[in-house]
């Protein structure tokens, strides 16, 4: 089965999206993908073979003059355009303030660029696709060319949500973002009423949806191994050793600031538990001064993929944080967190920070894997009982094992998704051939 996946970011196991797809499609037999990525950036995974990039600065350089290329296929990754350091900072600047002029211009270079070149044909065509596989994105310009990849090709289109990219249940009093929200609302229903099947992260996501959009929608998450019960970790580090890996954006970093100015009280009388945050997510000043200080709390800034795993098998305490504002609540309502996986994998007990209207500590809670707090009283309640009674922490790193065994065991994860993705390729072919009968 040929499975062509678009995506924003290129497909890399140290970004969530490569990450998260690598863990879904590794390791299954039987398949060929192939990615058609529209950001700067080389891809890093061992399992897509052929890559197709095209970036705003090849669409204005062809705008320019048409013999440059808008798009090419990555045949060599070291041609692959990524930013330089400049351009990378002036990147991370407007992300972080999220300049809504700065997205819609973004968006007219891509409605005016010629993106939808022979090239780019010819590297559909060349692949031959049973089957696409898309990321459903808040965005314009991605969602016009999943929609043109389903004309042209005329294959299954899947799609597969991991945030709320369509209900209006969002805060803003900005008339900038309604207005961008509604245009972008339309052409996500476009494309979702192309889609052949809708997979969603959450249990949340998946009743809301299937509300919104009248289709079935099937939970699909990341996975491991969980068939063989790792060694328990009996000693405990003195000071207790939390750890974050992950994104600090989206208010995050603030939850993990009240996290460090419990800890700091905590340990006026001597250290007792040190926070140790791991995260490639560009800081400002502000963010920086906010998680880390000279005894409790400490940003150890980012690291690669294949790192991780050891920092989080040497943590006592792993920590998962969502923002607790309104606004970001919102936002993350229905998101499931993929390091949520990774956690439980790892065998360690689990401290959340959040509101349980967010899917991720909703999920928690009704699994009974992780230790929950909300406001700051409660994170300062629950760390002096996990520092008073150590067994605590060994009662919920199983609660986490057996929480991950019951629902994330990867290959009923991927055989499940296989034989749902054959089954829609097969029904294709079949009504294909019957058309031709006719």
């Amino acid at each position: 089965m040929r499975i062509l996946v678009l995506s924003n970011t290129p497909w890399s196991t140290d970004n969530c999206f490569g990450n998260s797809f690598s863990n879904i499609f590794g390791g299954i037999s039987g398949i060929e993908i192939a990615n058609i990525y529209c950001r700067y950036g080389q891809p890093n995974n061992p399992i897509v073979k052929k890559y197709y990039q095209i970036t705003e600065k090849s669409l204005i350089k062809n705008l320019i003059n048409r013999k440059n290329p808008s798009g090419s296929e990555i045949k060599d990754l070291g041609q692959s355009f990524s930013l330089d350091e400049s351009g990378q900072k002036v990147f991370n600047y407007l992300r972080n303030n999220r300049s809504q002029f700065y997205f819609w211009a973004r968006d007219f270079i891509w409605a005016i660029g010629r993106w939808r070149s022979e090239k780019l044909k010819k590297f559909i065509r060349d692949f031959n696709p049973d089957i696409i596989f898309q990321p459903l994105y808040y965005s314009l310009y991605l969602n016009r060319i999943a929609l043109f990849l389903k004309e042209f090709t005329g294959v299954p289109l899947v799609c597969y949500v991991s945030d709320d990219v369509y209900t209006l249940r969002q805060l803003s009093f900005s008339p900038l973002y309604w207005i961008d929200r509604f245009m972008k609302r339309r052409i996500i229903k476009r494309l979702v009423n192309q889609c052949e099947r809708i997979y969603v992260i959450s249990d949340i996501q998946k009743r809301e949806y299937e509300k919104c959009f009248h289709k079935e929608c099937r939970i699909l998450t990341k996975g491991a191994d969980f068939s063989c019960y790792p060694r328990e970790k009996h000693n405990i580090h003195r000071p207790l050793k939390l750890a974050y890996t992950g994104n600090v954006g989206g208010g995050r970093w603030r939850s993990l600031h009240r996290m460090g100015r419990v800890l700091s009280e905590i340990n006026k009388d001597g250290v007792k538990a040190q926070l140790y945050i791991y995260s490639m997510t560009p800081l400002t000043k502000r963010m920086k001064k906010a998680m880390h200080d000279e005894k409790s709390i400490f940003f150890m800034g980012g690291v690669s993929s294949e790192v991780v795993p050891a920092i989080q098998s040497d943590a006592d305490v792993l920590v998962h944080v969502e923002p607790t504002d309104l606004r970001g609540r919102l936002q993350v309502h229905q998101s499931f967190s993929t390091k949520i996986v990774d956690y439980l994998h790892s065998n360690r007990c689990i401290f959340a920070v959040g509101t349980p209207d967010v899917a991720s500590i909703d999920y928690l809670i009704k699994n009974e894997a992780g230790v929950v707090a909300t406001t700051e009283q409660e994170i300062y309640d629950r760390l002096s009982e996990l520092l008073a009674h150590p067994e605590i922490i060994h009662e919920y790193a199983k609660r986490a094992w057996n929480c991950g065994s019951r629902n994330h065991q990867i290959n009923i994860i991927q055989e499940q998704l296989y034989e749902d993705l054959t089954r829609l390729v097969k029904g294709k072919q079949d009504e294909s051939i019957a058309y031709k009968c006719d």
